[in-house]
């Protein structure tokens, strides 16, 4: 293994961490079943068999990325959170962050594969679980009811869909055009 710009072998930990930055790009890229390890330890720069020893198979690989695409989103979410007046100043807080965590389309593209291969029993419950724990987390930090909630995650979604299109904004934002 190549050594990083210290001279020093980067350890297992820092290795993991360039698996799931490359799996997210890839998986973003060919979604869950046409991504290959092969790509994605080329982009990580390590061997395949490396992953193997890092992740059980390539759906704990999968399922990791997305957990990181999640820890990302609730990062930008917890930043933004300030005690406001009303839950619509905090949820309006929430959301201008939310557009930054947007700016690195790989992650929504990631997210939205995730969607994509919801046939599968076990990622189907792990983007279920996510979305309520989401949900939960939201209305607790905003004060927000279950329907403010909804009508922020589903612009969520949207400005999900308009960032990985590269729709313009009126077709995402109604107050813009």
């Amino acid at each position: 293994m190549a050594t990083n710009r210290t001279g020093r072998r980067p350890t297992a930990e820092e290795r993991r961490e360039q698996v799931l930055e490359a799996g997210i790009s890839v998986f973003a890229e060919f979604g869950y079943h046409a991504a290959k390890t092969s790509d994605i330890a080329k982009r990580a720069g390590i061997s395949q068999p490396y992953i193997y020893a890092l992740f059980e198979d390539k759906k704990a690989l999968f399922l990791a990325c997305l957990e990181r695409v999640r820890h990302q989103m609730r990062d930008a979410f917890g930043r933004a959170w300030r005690p406001s007046a009303t839950p619509e100043e905090s949820l309006a807080a929430m959301g201008r962050t939310y557009r930054a965590f947007l700016a690195n389309p790989d992650s929504p593209r990631c997210q939205l594969q995730g969607y994509a291969a919801s046939a599968d029993p076990e990622i189907r419950a792990f983007m279920r679980k996510g979305f309520i724990e989401s949900a939960d987390m939201i209305t607790k930090m905003s004060g927000a009811d279950r329907a403010a909630v909804v009508r922020f995650m589903a612009s969520g979604h949207l400005l999900i869909i308009g960032t990985v299109l590269d729709l313009p904004d009126p077709y995402v934002r109604p107050s813009a055009g």
